[in-house]
């Protein structure tokens, strides 16, 4: 069929869900759209209407829920029989059913939330020690203008940081700071050429290839592989790669070390090629060494290091930096009217101060633990169902996935996982051409309180209609 003509207007105080639900929903009572007819997959009807894949499926669980369409194993979404169902009445622009007033409309028990941290040990005494240093005494300096690329204390910090824990090779002079990853892709994509076609990951998190095509930047996607991504001669055309080579995002495969050195080697190859590393939650690894990074291995500064406070501290420091090579650094200085200084000085002072005092160090040994101990229980319930269930991607990070194996399709779990108010985002919702066979979801750990952690899997195993046995 031709795409939906629906209006979605993302000022309303009104979930883009419902609107959708809505507008179908009547198009089915007023007969626009017929019984049989097949609706746009929701890969295609997000990717029409600028919003998310978990948007369209919300909308349309409920529709299947109310019997006005129906989903059929690898074929579809259609329009079930309107005559065989009750009488219903013209649809109010809010259906009464529909008690959120955000898009996370369904009011979820058991969240599994990607980007979520333990809030129970966020340091809130120590970095309140450092906010009233920041206001209380006559820090004059930082009521002004502070440098575009951030305060030297911090970038400092930052440096000495990188190279401790991630083998880094920064100065305080090729780093950036910026209020978020999205600002500091639009700094580097600003600095590269506008005609540089982007390689990226498929899957991969929306936010990378939305923020290209606003800027109307070419992109295309390669599959990630087991041992990470596959880039070499073949794709010389292709002049930037952005790649999550510590623990993939959302796969968390880890990039082998062949597959860094042909990466290395292919972009050394022309002074054109870059390969974006972002590096985002690569503190927290559970099994065996650290892993370097990849621009540490780098002698050709072709490697643009990208990170974040946002697991490290939390997503609300609203901080994020790069590491540029010397080169775009100096392009970057000589630049006009680039982006930069958005942090709030006083912010920049306490995390700076959070670093140089070693709490950070402390606090990230706490919290590795921490997640070390939340991700070991939730994987020792699940493998006690290796017919049902496996795990990967859990030697780093704060998720990890798991593959449904009972013969249920994505649609049918992710409709219990509704029913049993789980929170949990399939692996499709990441993926642009390598869609999964075999249902998989993106399982997030961080934000589960330790005392609810059995409560949550033993609901996830119930979900999936598997008899949990005693722990």
């Amino acid at each position: 069929m031709e795409m939906l003509m629906f209006h979605i207007d993302k000022k309303r105080n009104q979930p883009i869900y419902i609107q959708l639900y809505d507008n179908i929903k009547e198009s089915i009572i007023e007969g626009t759209l017929r019984e049989g007819e097949k609706l746009p997959s929701k890969r295609h009807l997000s990717q029409y209407l600028s919003v998310s894949q978990t948007t369209i499926e919300h909308a349309y669980l409920q529709l299947i829920d109310e019997g006005f369409i129906v989903s059929k194993p690898k074929s579809g979404y259609y329009v079930s029989d309107i005559e065989s169902l009750p009488f219903i009445a013209r649809p109010s622009k809010t259906p009464v059913t529909f008690q959120a007033s955000t898009q996370n409309d369904i009011s979820y028990q058991y969240r599994f939330q990607l980007g979520a941290i333990d809030q129970a040990h966020f340091p809130f005494a120590i970095l309140r020690k450092f906010a009233k240093e920041a206001f209380e005494d006559l820090q004059h300096h930082l009521v002004e203008t502070g440098h575009k690329q951030g305060d030297y204390a911090l970038r400092k910090e930052i440096s000495h940081y990188l190279f401790h824990s991630r083998g880094v090779q920064a100065t305080p002079e090729q780093v950036i700071v910026a209020s978020s990853t999205d600002q500091i892709l639009s700094i580097i994509t600003d600095l590269l050429s506008p005609k540089s076609h982007y390689l990226l990951e498929d899957p991969l998190y929306p936010q990378v290839h939305q923020l290209l095509k606003r800027k109307h930047i070419h992109y295309s996607f390669l599959q990630v592989h087991h041992d990470g991504l596959h880039v070499d001669d073949h794709h010389g055309e292709k002049e930037v790669v952005y790649i999550t080579p510590s623990h993939q995002f959302p796969t968390g495969v880890t990039m082998k070390l062949k597959r860094r050195i042909a990466l290395l080697k292919w972009a050394q190859a022309t002074s054109t090629r870059y390969i974006i590393e972002d590096d985002y939650d690569s503190e927290f690894r559970y099994e065996g060494k650290p892993i370097p990074a990849l621009q540490s291995l780098d002698q050709s500064g072709s490697v643009i290091y990208v990170s974040t406070f946002s697991k490290s501290i939390a997503p609300s420091i609203r901080i994020a930096y790069a590491v540029l090579p010397e080169a775009l650094q100096k392009q970057y200085q000589q630049t006009q009217n680039i982006e930069g200084g958005s942090v709030p000085r006083h912010t920049q002072y306490m995390v700076s101060q959070f670093m140089a005092s070693h709490h950070f160090e402390r606090h990230l040994n706490r919290m590795r633990k921490i997640y070390r101990q939340k991700r070991d229980k939730l994987i020792t319930i699940l493998r006690e169902y290796p017919e049902h269930i496996d795990i990967s991607g859990e030697m780093t990070g704060m998720h990890f996935v798991i593959t449904i194996k009972n013969g249920w399709t994505e649609d049918q779990c992710l409709k219990q996982f509704q029913r049993h108010r789980i929170d949990l985002k399939p692996l499709s919702a990441y993926c642009y051409h390598s869609t999964p066979h075999t249902p998989q979801f993106v399982l997030g750990f961080g934000g589960i309180p330790m005392e609810e952690v059995e409560a949550h899997a033993t609901q996830l195993l119930k979900s999936l209609e598997i008899e949990a046995t005693s722990t």
